[in-house]
């Protein structure tokens, strides 16, 4: 995704829970997915409305359950991948591939110098794609100060080249005009729906020119989100995350599902 100047609309209309769950269900009501969600045990949530009100209100126990969650985690690839380390190699070179992609036959501009990797963990994307593509500098971001402290020992001698920053997408704002990748890979359902607007919006406002946002998540195919309550998080469907990005300003250049090329 590439930045899209929305700033007049925005200004016009402040983003508020009520407003963006109006835009939200008026847009999604008519695709297939709809706008009802379940949970991680098939239970019926309710809508995006829903969604909003009962569970993403209160910010402080939403980004809290998700920060012990991960403070538990051990800090290992397979830890990362959830016990699934064995993934990490073809999901690596398939992200590879798609910005290698990006650069030669969608955004000629997109410039392979300045990265940053969000909800990084220790790193994992940093090692095995942004540095051996020779970028000059990634900034990592990462919430858990348990993982991100182990980051520079994963890394390795190259961490010279890194920076680390601990906090939460909800509060990251980099500078304008900073990167040329933001890579956005299986944290984007801890946002909640008015975070991650403004996320996204502050992601596109710190691209350089001709730099792209990619995020790269699982989605639902039969239900709007689905709801884990155990990590306060949640996977939306295709159309629910790309109508928060364009509410953000931002423009798809190009989607692919993995496994596609």
């Amino acid at each position: 995704m590439s930045s899209e100047n929305h700033a007049e609309e925005n200004e016009s209309e402040p983003l508020t829970m009520s407003s963006l769950i109006q835009r939200l269900e008026t847009t999604l009501s008519s695709t297939p997915c709809g706008i009802e969600g379940i949970d991680s045990e098939d239970d019926q949530v309710g809508t995006i409305g829903t969604l909003n009100r009962d569970y993403m209100t209160n910010r402080r126990d939403w980004y809290g359950a998700a920060l012990d969650y991960w403070d538990d985690t051990d800090a290992t690839v397979d830890g990362m991948l959830g016990g699934f380390a064995q993934l990490s190699p073809s999901d690596l070179a398939a992200s590879r591939r798609f910005l290698q992609h990006l650069q030669d036959a969608v955004q000629p501009d997109l410039r392979f110098e300045v990265a940053c990797e969000c909800g990084a963990g220790i790193g994992r994307v940093t090692k095995g794609m942004f540095l051996p593509l020779n970028f000059a500098r990634c900034d990592i971001v990462e919430v858990s100060a348990e993982l991100i402290s182990q980051s520079p020992d994963y890394i390795g001698d190259l961490a010279s080249r890194c920076k680390f920053y601990c906090t939460g997408l909800q509060d990251f704002a980099p500078k304008p005009s900073t990167y040329d990748v933001i890579w956005v890979q299986w944290c984007i359902g801890y946002l909640t729906d008015v975070d991650c607007v403004r996320f996204l919006e502050r992601m596109g406002a710190s691209l350089r020119e001709g730099g792209v946002v990619v995020i790269k998540d699982n989605s639902c195919e039969s239900d709007a989100f689905v709801l884990d309550r155990d990590d306060s998080s949640v996977t939306r469907s295709l159309d629910y995350l790309l109508a928060l990005a364009d509410m953000a300003g931002l423009r798809v250049v190009c989607q692919k599902m993995q496994g596609e090329d």
